[in-house]
């Protein structure tokens, strides 16, 4: 692509996360950049596996019980807040991923807390590991690179909240 290409192609990204927001409903994952959701899942649990080893999604900071429903309904809330604010990680918009954790704690806060958005963050620098390869990854710098699309955003919040439903725990206590 040609420097002069470029602001056609920024223009016609810009309307597409436009029409997206607009239209109510959330971009379909896609394939690439970001590999296929199972993909991800897989390739992040063999590194999770390394670093924390089995059953490490049955606990919060704070040591209490975590399910892997509650963790994946924590992701889900928040990507419909990002969804009905609309994606914009910068410091002053306060619509990244970070911030829409928070608000969905705000918004359930007996089922969604610290604990869980903990372990989501833990889930989240995973799967950008599993996608980009790198050797460590945080979800906070990778959501506010300029090159990240609102696809590959809603892309890792669904395999955030799939990677919780396969590997977190059944009931409080119990691991899968």
């Amino acid at each position: 692509m040609n420097e002069k290409n470029l602001p056609d192609r920024m223009a016609c990204d810009f309307a597409h996360d436009v029409e997206v927001y607009v239209a109510g409903m959330s971009p379909p994952p896609v394939g690439d950049p970001m590999r296929t959701v199972p993909l991800l899942v897989e390739e992040a649990h063999e590194l999770a596996l390394i670093r924390h080893g089995k059953g490490w999604l049955a606990w919060g900071s704070s040591g209490m019980p975590l399910t892997g429903e509650q963790i994946a309904g924590h992701v889900e809330t928040a990507a419909q807040v990002l969804h009905s604010d609309g994606w914009n990680p910068s410091d002053t918009a306060q619509r990244g991923i970070r911030d829409a954790l928070v608000s969905a704690e705000i918004l359930d806060p007996r089922r969604f807390t610290e604990d869980t958005r903990w372990v989501i963050e833990h889930i989240l620098n995973l799967l950008i590991r599993a996608s980009t390869g790198a050797p460590s990854a945080f979800y906070e710098t990778w959501d506010m690179h300029p090159d990240r699309t609102v696809e590959e955003v809603y892309t890792i919040l669904a395999a955030a909240a799939a990677y919780a439903r396969r590997y977190g725990t059944v009931d409080a206590g119990r691991c899968a």
